[in-house]
């Protein structure tokens, strides 16, 4: 196996173990509170996300089953913008306006439209670098960039109200969103590094990308340890 691809392993299952634990930890704080169940659906998905992405980057004698691997990866990645965008509706609305067809319904409509691109521009294995030892899967660049921009979107989103709400709240409320909101700032980081990994083939930029993931989740934790 190739070297860069046994970094990019390992790095993904440190971000597997951080998100799990996370996830763990903040559902352990207060299992009634909604908004404890929807960032530990985001540490999960995030966690399962990377489970799959380690295990097809491990599969060298079979190609055929790396793509449905990483598109499996893709979807729970997807779920993680979705779990981001609903911290948001939990924080800013009660939580049964949060919960209602205006809001979850949207999301999760938005939800099916980022994961069923994935089966109308199927993504690709580069077989030359396969043979060399290393996953390099390539998805089309019209979806390539309509799930980026639908991500980017939302993240924005997400770091609009977040920013918006910390001015507004006060005492430990207050300084948790800033943790959310700092969290929030760093997956936007790892999504712009991912996206230049991702449009040049730059396997290295994507494993720091990774770490930035970890910087995210732990400085989301963060937020949830304020008292």
């Amino acid at each position: 196996m190739d070297l860069i691809n046994i970094v990019k392993i390992i790095t993904a299952a440190l971000t597997i173990v951080v998100s799990f634990i996370v996830g763990f930890h903040v559902i352990r704080l207060d299992p009634k509170k909604l908004l404890n169940r929807w960032f530990t659906f985001f540490f999960i998905s995030s966690s399962l996300g990377f489970l799959f992405y380690t295990i097809y980057h491990l599969i060298l004698n079979n190609s055929q089953l790396v793509i449905p691997l990483m598109i499996t990866a893709q979807i729970f990645f997807n779920c993680i913008f979705f779990s981001l965008m609903m911290t948001v509706f939990v924080l800013e609305k009660y939580e049964k306006v949060a919960m209602s067809i205006k809001y979850l319904g949207t999301m999760i409509v938005i939800l099916v439209i980022m994961s069923v691109g994935y089966i109308i521009w199927i993504p690709t294995l580069n077989m030359t670098r396969y043979a060399q030892g290393i996953i390099d899967t390539e998805t089309p660049l019209p979806w390539f960039v309509i799930i980026i921009s639908i991500r980017a979107i939302l993240l924005i989103y997400v770091v609009y109200k977040y920013a918006i709400m910390s001015r507004k709240l006060e005492g430990e409320i207050k300084k948790r969103v800033q943790w959310f909101f700092i969290g929030v700032i760093f997956i936007i980081i790892a999504l712009l590094i991912d996206l230049i990994g991702g449009a040049f083939s730059f396997i290295l930029i994507e494993v720091i990308a990774l770490f930035a993931v970890d910087v995210a989740t732990i400085t989301i934790l963060k937020g949830f340890l304020v008292k």
